[in-house]
C-alpha cells in the first residue's frame, strides 16, 4: 500500500498514509507494487503494518518494526517509510538519509521521498537544499505534463514542498 503526502494529519507536515483515510489525499511516492515484493514474506503485512503506526502517531513502534523489515528487505517503501517515522520522532538527519535511499528508480526520483528529503532539509537548516529539491520536482513536473501517471503525485509534491518553505 503506498504512503501518501499532504499537510499536517500525522504530526509530520507534509505526509498522510492510508488510502482509507478520510482525508482523501493524493498519492505522491510513485512506488509501485514490484516494491513492495521480497523474499520475506511477511514484508508487506509489515509495512502495511508500519504505515498504520505512523498514521497513528506511534512513531517509536513504527521505527522499531522498520529496523526488522529493512533488515529482511531491499524494498525503497520500507526505506521512506522509516524516513516517515525519523522525521516524526525528530530526527530530521536520519529521516534525510532513508529518504535518499528511497529516491530513485530509474532517473527520476519519487515524488514522496522528494518531499520527505526536502521536509528534513529544512529541519536540517538547509533552505537551499530544500528549493534545489522544489526546482528538481518542478523540472520534472513540467517534463512530465498533465497526462503522464505521476503528473498528480508530482503536482502533490510540489504543493507540499512550497508550503514548507513558505
Amino acid at each position: 500500500m503506498p504512503a501518501y503526502a499532504q499537510q499536517n494529519g500525522t504530526g509530520i507536515s507534509g505526509i498522510h498514509f492510508n488510502t482509507a483515510s478520510p482525508m482523501g489525499v493524493i498519492p505522491v511516492t510513485g512506488f509501485g507494487p514490484d516494491n513492495f515484493r521480497s523474499s520475506h514474506s511477511g514484508a508487506a503485512s509489515d509495512l502495511q503494518q508500519a504505515q498504520q503506526l505512523i498514521a497513528s502517531g506511534d512513531f517509536v513502534q513504527a521505527d522499531s518494526l522498520l529496523a526488522t523489515v529493512i533488515g529482511e528487505t531491499p524494498s525503497r517503501q520500507a526505506r521512506f517509510l522509516k524516513g516517515v517515522a525519523k522525521l516524526g520522532l525528530g530526527e530530521a538527519a536520519a529521516a534525510r538519509r532513508y529518504f535518499e535511499q528511497s529516491l530513485y528508480r530509474g532517473r527520476n526520483g519519487h515524488p514522496g521521498a522528494m518531499s520527505g528529503l526536502a521536509i528534513a532539509e529544512i529541519r536540517l537548516g538547509n533552505v537551499d537544499a530544500a528549493r534545489n529539491i522544489l526546482h528538481k520536482l518542478e523540472y520534472q513536473q513540467e517534463k512530465c505534463g498533465h497526462g503522464c501517471d505521476r503528473a498528480d503525485a508530482l503536482k502533490q509534491a510540489v504543493g507540499v514542498v512550497e508550503k514548507a518553505l513558505a
